[in-house]
C-alpha cells in the first residue's frame, strides 16, 4: 500500500509538472508576436502585422467609420477576432490628384480622416510611429495604425513635403503606383525588355531623404530596374508589401527568385497579399488576366487633366469614386465563384521562405477596395487561418510568429532606428 501511494504521488507530481509546462507553452514567449490562444484549446492566436491595407481610405471614400460593418473586409471587431495588431494603413493617392496639383491637399485630407477615426475609437486604436509604440499599443489591447502612402507622385516632386508628413506620422511610401513618375518606372512597363527604366536623379534624392527621415520604402508596383536601383541606393532595408512569387506563378508583377534574394540580402521583407488572387492562382490569373495598362481609379484610361470648374473638382472626384466602387463591386461578384483556395496562397509563402529564408517573409491583404479574395482569408477576422495552415505544413510556432507579423515589426524597427536623429 505504501509503495502504491508513493507511485501515485510521483505520477501526480509528473502530471502537475506536465500541466504547468503546457500552460507555460501557451503563454506568449514572444510578447510582440504571439498572444494567448483564443479560438479553442488547440489553436493559438498570433500577432498580425498587415503590411498593406486601405481600410481608412475605404471609410474616407464611403463615408463610414471603421468601427461600423459597412466594409465586408474590415472592421475593428473583425480585426480583434483575427489578431490584427498593427497595420500600414494606405492613403491611396491616385495620380489624378498629382496631375491636377491637389495631391498634397488630398494627403492632408486623408490623414485628417485617420486622426478623426483614432479620436472616435481611442480605446481600440492608436497611432504608431515606431516599433516600440506598436508594442505599447499591443499591451493596451489596441490596434497600431501606421500612416503610409501609395504612390510617390503624391508629394508632387517636392521633397520639402516629406519632413512635414513625417511629423504627422508618415512612415511608408511606395514610390510608384499605377503610372511612371518623376521617381521611377512601374512594374507594368514594357521598356528595357519588361524590366522598365530605373531610378531617376530626383528618385535618388527621394531615396536619400526617405532614409534620412526613417520612412520605409515600399517597392510594390515598381519596375524591376527601379527596384534594383532603390535597393542599391538605400542605406536601409526596403519592403515589397504586396507581391507573389514568379517561381510559383509566372505573371507580370510577380518577383523572380533573384529579385527576392537581392532584397533579402539587404535585410528586407516581402509580403504576399491575400486580396490579389490573380497574383497567387494560375487558374484565376488565366481567367482574369488583368488590365496590363495604367489606369486611374478616377478617370480610368481617360485623360488625367480636369478641365471643369475648379470649385467642383471634389464633386467630380466623389462621383467618379462612386462609379468606380460600383464597377469593382460588380467585378467582385462576377469573380467570387472562382476565388482560389488558401492553399494557393500558402504555396507562395512557402516558396518565398525556401528562396529567402523565414526571416524575410510576411503577409498583407490589400483590402479596402471591393475585389476578389482568397478562400479562408476573406476578411480581417480570418488572419489566423493563415497561421493554422502554416502550422499544419510543419512550421514551428516561432517561424509562424515571424511570418504573421514579427518580421515586418523587426524590419520597421530597423528602418526607424537607423535614421539619423532629426534636428529640424
Amino acid at each position: 500500500m505504501k509503495r502504491f501511494t508513493v507511485r501515485l504521488l510521483i505520477l501526480g507530481g509528473l502530471f502537475l509538472a506536465l500541466s504547468y509546462s503546457l500552460q507555460l507553452f501557451s503563454l506568449p514567449f514572444w510578447p510582440e508576436f504571439l498572444t494567448s490562444h483564443a479560438q479553442g484549446p488547440e489553436i493559438k492566436k498570433f500577432f498580425v502585422f498587415d503590411a498593406h491595407m486601405h481600410p481608412m481610405s475605404a471609410a474616407y471614400r464611403g463615408g463610414w467609420n471603421i468601427g461600423d460593418s459597412a466594409d465586408p473586409q474590415f472592421s475593428l471587431s473583425m480585426a480583434r477576432q483575427g489578431g490584427l495588431g498593427a497595420v500600414f494603413v494606405n492613403t491611396s493617392i491616385d495620380e489624378f490628384y498629382a496631375f491636377n496639383h491637389i495631391a498634397v491637399k488630398e494627403i492632408l485630407r486623408q490623414f485628417n480622416h485617420v486622426y478623426g477615426q483614432i479620436a472616435m475609437y481611442p480605446d481600440q486604436i492608436g497611432m504608431a510611429r515606431n516599433a516600440q509604440e506598436v508594442r505599447e499599443l499591443q499591451k493596451q489591447g489596441k490596434l497600431a495604425v501606421i500612416l503610409s502612402i501609395s504612390g510617390g507622385s503624391a508629394i508632387e516632386s517636392d521633397l520639402t513635403v516629406l519632413p512635414m508628413l513625417h511629423r504627422l506620422g508618415l512612415r511608408l511610401i511606395s514610390p510608384m503606383h499605377f503610372y511612371e513618375n518623376s521617381i521611377g518606372d512601374v512594374g507594368t512597363s514594357t521598356k528595357n525588355n519588361g524590366m522598365g527604366s530605373g531610378l531617376t536623379p530626383f528618385g535618388r534624392d527621394f531615396v536619400a531623404e526617405m532614409n534620412r527621415l526613417g520612412i520605409v520604402i515600399d517597392l510594390a508596383h515598381a519596375s524591376e530596374q527601379t527596384s534594383r536601383d532603390i535597393i542599391e541606393a538605400s542605406t536601409q532595408p526596403v519592403i515589397n508589401s504586396h507581391v507573389a512569387a514568379r517561381g510559383v506563378l509566372d505573371r507580370t508583377g510577380n518577383w523572380s527568385d533573384e529579385m527576392m534574394r537581392v532584397l533579402a540580402r539587404k535585410g528586407g521583407v516581402i509580403c504576399v497579399p491575400t486580396g490579389l488572387p490573380q497574383r497567387v492562382s494560375r487558374a484565376f490569373s488565366e481567367k482574369y488576366p488583368g488590365r496590363g495598362v495604367p489606369r486611374s481609379r478616377i478617370t480610368g484610361t481617360g485623360p488625367l487633366l480636369y478641365t471643369g470648374d475648379p470649385s467642383q473638382i471634389y464633386d467630380f472626384i466623389n462621383e467618379r469614386n462612386q462609379e468606380n466602387e460600383l464597377r469593382l463591386e460588380a467585378q467582385r461578384r462576377e469573380r467570387y465563384p472562382d476565388i482560389p483556395p488558401l492553399s494557393d496562397y500558402i504555396e507562395h509563402v512557402d516558396y518565398m521562405v525556401k528562396v529567402m529564408g523565414v526571416d524575410h517573409v510576411g503577409i498583407s491583404s490589400d483590402w479596402g477596395y471591393p475585389k476578389a479574395l482568397v478562400k479562408g482569408i476573406e476578411n480581417a477576422g480570418e488572419y489566423q487561418n493563415i497561421a493554422q495552415a502554416l502550422l499544419r505544413r510543419g512550421y514551428s510556432d516561432e517561424d509562424v510568429a515571424k511570418i504573421m507579423g514579427g518580421n515586418v515589426l523587426r524590419f520597421f524597427d530597423e528602418v526607424v532606428k537607423t535614421a539619423p536623429k532629426l534636428t529640424n
